[in-house]
């Protein structure tokens, strides 16, 4: 094989005996910028929430080598500080993700580490599996997953031994024990069967049992009829999650058939981030069908809930930083807490909660974006004070402190009991929205993604950063510019407004996007969210001119 574009690493791949003739033949057609974006001497890194890349061949993509690579890099980080540790191993829905976990299962019972796989090595929601890794005091847990990134991409996410996501500085120690690029071709591993062993059936129904401390309302013996729409996106919940509300009294959870089956092609979800309002097509379809005015959907891991509702003959999807006020509010109104109460969100999520938690004595943390944040401080102080909720504007929150990163199921089922306490009143959750409005001032936000269609991708977002860095303007649509500055903590750029408003710019860590947040304040909510879309459009031509 010829081919100009190759480097020093993906001739190595061409020449192997271990890469197979249809690999080879992918990596001949690759262009140069293809070839050294996926050949590289740079090890993957940890990003938001884990690594994630494409599915392919190559040093900076998903596949057997760079698993192999990556549990290595877990197993040898454990060993230094524990002899025999054991680690639970999950996987979601996505292409292979089955035969990849067993494949890190080798590599970490090769280097002695005990191995905790669920029942048939079935898949399992990321949020049980963070209540497994503390329910059965494992040293760590691995998931194999994407979460919400599109079909072909996967994934590596590795925890802590409370349930959460590692921290930059472990995962950092990970990578530098990871075997180097140029040698991942060679390594070899031999199981240790002896070591692999199964998590009982009965832990799903423990998770459920203590879900349930995240409501407060619920009566579980009452018959709730009302229709739910429900997707699971060919994910984890597929039949964990009807199951689980069916546990709570809701009778008539209306699964979307099509996208309720595991499904590593996602057939029938095209976008599988209901982050994203196209990912409900299909759920409106039977929504008008069942007459449901509400419909419920989690991304394949299951960690992400999504909300809408309909009111007024229109639809409302809500983001995360709408249910997080509801949840804020809801909670801390209708709670009864022995410690002070305490919230945990991001930098890049709303402060409008601010206004609540301080009406009620709470105190609200702030944290870096992704979950493993949230999750770590909800570890260091959930003994000494009451938590009430963690969430991010990305629609990822957690209810109760039986885990440590994002729940869509204890989400779905806090949301569910807040939406039939007001049907009693024949109202909706944008009713109970506008009431906290109206209680404290109105609000409108929202995230806004660019995709950048490059292999360069993060080198592009570099420059946009630099570019909002240095807008040269006292004010901005008649609003105050009172600093720009950066944000190490939260590795975004923040302009702060007037009046405690800003808009914050942001890389994504785990995929090609640049993100610009608002948060943005008005006497009516009829002015914020016009505020909003003049916000919108003007940033949104600053881009354009670049």
């Amino acid at each position: 094989m010829n081919n100009t574009n190759m480097n020093a690493i993906s001739a190595l791949w061409l020449k192997s005996e271990k890469i197979s003739a249809e690999y080879k033949k992918y990596i001949m057609g690759l262009s140069k910028e293809e070839i050294d974006t996926y050949f590289t001497d740079k090890k993957m890194s940890f990003g938001t929430a884990g690594i994630r890349a494409t599915m392919g061949p190559g040093t900076n993509q998903i596949n057997v080598f760079t698993y192999q690579q990556m549990a290595e890099g877990v197993a040898r980080w454990l060993l230094l500080s524990k002899e025999n540790p054991t680690v639970v191993i999950a996987h979601d829905n996505r292409k292979n993700a089955d035969f990849y976990s067993k494949i890190v299962g080798k590599v970490l019972t090769h280097f002695g580490i005990n191995v905790l796989f669920f029942p048939n090595n079935e898949l399992k929601a990321t949020p049980i599996t963070s209540y497994a890794i503390r329910h059965l005091k494992a040293d760590s847990g691995i998931i194999i997953t994407a979460s919400h990134n599109p079909k072909n991409y996967l994934g590596f996410k590795v925890y802590n031994n409370f349930g959460g996501q590692i921290l930059p500085d472990d995962a950092d120690i990970i990578c530098s024990l990871m075997p180097e690029n140029k040698t991942i071709l060679d390594n070899e591993y031999t199981q240790k069967a002896e070591l692999i062993s199964y998590i009982e059936d009965s832990l799903t129904q423990s998770y459920y049992e203590q879900a349930r401390k995240c409501l407060i309302k619920t009566d579980f013996e009452t018959e709730k009829n009302f229709p739910v729409v429900f997707t699971a996106h060919h994910g984890t919940a597929s039949y964990d999650l009807p199951y689980f509300l069916s546990s709570l009294g809701y009778k008539n959870v209306v699964k979307v058939e099509e996208q309720c089956v595991p499904d590593s092609a996602f057939t029938y979800s095209p976008v599988s981030n209901p982050e994203d309002k196209r990912s409900f097509e299909l759920s409106l379809q039977y929504a008008n069908k069942y007459n449901s005015d509400i419909m419920l959907a989690v991304d394949p891991d299951s960690d992400r809930l999504a909300v809408a509702v309909l009111h007024d003959n229109k639809w409302k999807y809500f983001t995360g930083n709408e249910t997080g006020i509801i949840f804020t509010h809801y909670v801390l109104k209708n709670k009864k807490f022995t410690k002070e109460p305490f919230i945990v969100s991001t930098f890049v999520s709303t402060n409008y909660i601010d206004k609540i938690a301080a009406d009620h004595n709470a105190k609200v943390f702030r944290t870096p974006t992704g979950f493993k944040w949230v999750g770590n401080v909800l570890e260091q102080y959930y003994q000494q004070q009451d938590f009430v909720v963690g969430f991010e504007e990305a629609i990822g929150a957690l209810n109760s402190d039986i885990g440590r990163d994002k729940d869509g199921f204890q989400a779905a089922a806090l949301i569910l009991e807040i939406y039939n306490w007001l049907k009693s009143q024949d109202k909706t959750l944008v009713d109970y929205l506008h009431q906290i409005f109206n209680e404290y001032g109105a609000w409108a936000g929202e995230t806004v993604s660019y995709v950048i269609q490059s292999p360069n991708w993060k080198e592009s977002m570099e420059e946009r950063i630099k570019f909002f860095s240095k807008i040269k303007v006292k004010e901005i649509l008649g609003l105050k510019l009172n600093e720009i500055r950066w944000n190490k903590k939260a590795d975004a750029l923040e302009w702060h407004l007037q009046d405690g408003m800003w808009v914050k710019f942001r890389m994504s860590g785990t995929e090609p996007k640049f993100k610009v947040y608002y948060d943005l304040l008005a006497p009516t909510l009829e002015e914020a969210n016009a505020l909003l879309e003049n916000f919108k459009k003007e940033i949104d031509s600053m881009i354009r001119d670049m």
